[in-house]
């Protein structure tokens, strides 16, 4: 009798068709059981069942409504979101913008309300307080705010406008007021510098400025900058920053070079060929009373006076050689002293009358009716640059033989009223004609390594308009400058002494004191004209040797004698006077 009521037959309860059995070796993890020989593998269905939910059919009719439901509510806060929504449009001012308060002032802000606010309705604060009506206008659906100058500093505008149904809709833009300058951190006047020797200045700015020499980019890292030349510049260095807001830096850095000096004597051409004059300076030179000497190259009557190779020079037939400039200039190095070329600018009669009578009277200073100017039997332009050419082309050609300097001399205009005479072409002033011809002239003799001075009339240190000599500007563009001091040439009176002529340190002292003054923080030397002749008055050792006294008084060690017919006053000197720069 069977014990498993499962096994009586009739009592086992029929399976469900197509009923799976659940029964499952939950740890049996090996392979299935082979199939039985001839058995068809069947692969299972590919309609996916869930376990247990029935299969039925997708209610599309709910998910339409649905659907619905939810591009109705899409639609309905979309049209609210449109009714309330408020854009701002900002003209005038850029989020976080930093500019100067004199920009700001000259501006109107612009804030253009768009759908869903009302421009009349809104609410403009500056910095947390309301602005009041005078300051601001409703212009159509726009505030309009013209802010005016505003203290620097970190400023913020905020626009409140009113929205139905929700609360205020709040717009800022804050913005920064910079009026301070940015800094550029280097001296105005640096150490002299050789002037051949490479030349180098360091300095900082502000990081975020951008910085210039005479108008050209130059780079920095974290505002430290570095400029190199190959020997120190002609002319003063104008260097510019300017900062994000706008705000400008200028500054002018003057490098000036050690000028070696010296106490010369004035020497024509022709007495350097007449051996008895040539023999009294040579003299000179042999006792050790001087160190220089001053050797024409075009004088005061427009001649050139060694062997010139100058096209335009043999043209108008101003070129006489009276030496050979070379073997001169050879000859006084070789006896230990320097050479000083001076060359007469635009006092030149040969050069006035061939450009007259060649239809280039441009080239010439004219009368108040358009005549030639009679000053000095004709005046050159000194404004125009085929003049300025001329002159160059003589001093570059005596740089070239071996010249130390170039002294210019009549770097100015004619004597007299300014109205009795017309200079074609000149823009600006005498003066700024003058600095502009230096400034050239300047950057040709120190690509050469030749030192460049100016001789200057005693009155331009008070007077600088009377023939167009500014003195403080020459001193910027050369490397000494030479004022003509002589006693004789002083009225009675001038600088409070009572009779120049007869007072020869007295006006020495006061005269070349203001020149002082005038060329302060240039760095320049003065090297004065010192009167060796007599006018008026008879001048012997002791007249010329005060006015070398009170030189050396006000520390100036460096002189040139002048005397017309090159004889010159031995006794004035001592080999003590000569003195060598470091």
């Amino acid at each position: 009798m069977p014990s498993d009521l499962l096994k009586i037959p009739g009592v086992e309860p029929p399976r469900r068709r197509h009923q799976r059995s659940r029964r499952r070796d939950s740890w049996n993890f090996g392979p299935p059981p082979p199939l039985p020989v001839g058995t068809r593998f069947k692969p299972p269905s590919r309609r996916r069942r869930w376990a247990g939910i029935p299969n039925r059919q997708v209610p599309w009719a709910s998910i339409a409504l649905a659907a619905g439901y939810v591009a109705l509510a899409l639609y309905g806060a979309n049209a609210f979101w449109s009714a309330t929504r408020v854009d701002v449009a900002v003209e005038g001012v850029v989020d976080r913008e930093r500019l100067t308060s004199a920009a700001m002032a000259e501006r109107a802000v612009r804030l253009t309300v768009g759908p869903g606010g009302s421009a009349d309705k809104a609410t403009l604060r500056l910095d947390g307080k309301e602005v009041p009506a005078k300051g601001r206008q409703v212009q159509d659906a726009a505030v309009v705010w013209k802010p005016g100058r505003l203290p620097e500093g970190q400023h913020e505008i905020a626009l409140a406008v009113r929205r139905p149904l929700l609360g205020d809709s709040g717009f800022r833009r804050r913005f920064v007021i910079d009026d301070t300058p940015p800094p550029i951190d280097v001296p105005p006047l640096l150490p002299a510098a050789g002037v051949c020797e490479r030349f180098e200045i360091t300095g900082r700015t502000e990081p975020s400025a951008t910085l210039t020499l005479d108008g050209q980019p130059v780079a920095t890292d974290d505002g430290a900058f570095t400029i190199t030349r190959d020997h120190p510049p002609a002319a003063p260095l104008q260097l510019a920053a300017t900062d994000v807001a706008g705000n400008r830096t200028q500054v002018e850095v003057i490098v000036p070079v050690r000028y070696p000096g010296g106490q010369g004597v004035h020497m024509t051409a022709v007495s350097w060929s007449y051996e008895p004059l040539r023999r009294g300076v040579l003299a000179l030179i042999d006792a050790g009373l001087i160190s220089t000497v001053q050797l024409d190259l075009k004088d005061e009557g427009g001649i050139v006076g060694y062997d010139s190779k100058v096209p335009l020079a043999n043209q108008i037939g101003a070129v006489r050689p009276e030496y050979r400039i070379k073997e001169t200039v050879a000859d006084l190095k070789g006896r230990g002293v320097r050479v000083i070329g001076r060359v007469v600018a635009f006092r030149d009669a040969p050069l006035a009358r061939w450009a007259w009578e060649n239809g280039r009277r441009d080239w010439v200073v004219q009368d108040s009716e358009g005549g030639m100017l009679a000053t000095y039997g004709g005046f050159t332009n000194l404004a125009h640059p085929d003049v300025h050419r001329y002159n160059l082309d003589i001093a570059v050609e005596a740089a070239d033989a071996g010249v130390d300097d170039i002294l210019w001399d009549y770097v100015r205009r004619p004597e007299g009223d300014p109205a009795t005479m017309h200079i074609p072409g000149l823009t600006g002033s005498p003066s700024d004609a003058i600095v502009g011809f230096l400034t050239t002239s300047h950057d040709a003799l120190r690509q050469r390594c030749v030192y460049q001075g100016a001789s200057v009339f005693g009155i331009a240190a008070d007077r600088p308009d009377a023939v167009g000599q500014d003195v403080p500007r020459i001193a910027r563009h050369v490397d000494y400058v030479s004022p003509m001091l002589y006693p004789s040439h002083w009225v009675p009176g001038e600088y409070d002494v009572a009779n120049p002529n007869r007072q020869p340190y007295d006006i020495i002292l006061a005269t070349l004191a203001d020149f002082q003054a005038k060329t302060a923080g240039t760095g320049k030397t003065l090297v004065p004209w010192i009167q060796d002749f007599s006018y008026g008055y008879p001048y012997g050792p002791a007249e010329v040797r005060a006015q070398i006294d009170a030189a050396a008084k006000l520390g100036v060690p460096d002189w040139l004698l002048w005397n017309a017919s090159v004889v010159y006053t031995s006794a004035a000197l001592e080999p003590g006077l000569v003195r060598t720069r470091p």
